[in-house]
């Protein structure tokens, strides 16, 4: 009776040990704070790893961002404005796309040269200024290492209303 006393109580310990790892593990995930992240949104980050960012153009000549499998890692920046209660088509959504080799430590661009990463703005919403947009106007400053990856850049569309002009993001991948 005293050993299955025993051997319960040691299941019982080892049980409560694994939660607790299983809660570190999943506050791991949790993405850091995002730093530069507009009020009245939400911000989010995605890394992909072994992609490609490609850029097309629909049948009207509109340009879009497609990531398809490839040896880059791709960056995606949303912003997603919060929603206003009872008002039709009110929603906005931002996006910044960029691509990189993952080898690559450092990378310091400015204008055109963005687009060595194929730096991609979006904004999604019911508005004329709708569409993607090749970012050729601002600075980036990327630093990679070790699944740490992190960002600053400011940029600008010209003739486009933006919400998110600057990143400024640490990011564990």
């Amino acid at each position: 009776m005293r050993l299955l006393f025993i051997i319960l109580s040691l299941l019982f310990y080892a049980s409560c040990g694994v939660q607790k790892d299983q809660e570190d593990g999943e506050k791991n995930l949790i993405p850091p704070p995002h730093i530069n992240c507009p009020d009245g949104g939400d911000c989010t980050f995605e890394v992909i790893k072994n992609a490609s960012l490609n850029l097309k153009t629909d049948g009207i000549g509109k340009l879009y961002p497609e990531i398809t499998e490839g040896d880059k890692l791709v960056v995606k920046y949303h912003f997603k404005k919060d929603e206003v209660k009872d008002v039709m088509d009110a929603g906005l959504s931002e996006y910044l796309y960029l691509e990189f080799d993952p080898n690559e430590r450092q990378i310091i661009l400015q204008d055109k040269e963005l687009q060595k990463v194929k730096m991609v703005y979006g904004r999604v919403c019911r508005c004329s200024d709708m569409g993607y947009y090749q970012v050729k106007q601002g600075n980036l400053f990327l630093f990679n290492r070790n699944g740490n990856l992190q960002i600053r850049s400011s940029f600008k569309v010209n003739k486009i209303r933006q919400v998110i002009s600057e990143i400024d993001e640490n990011i564990n991948y």
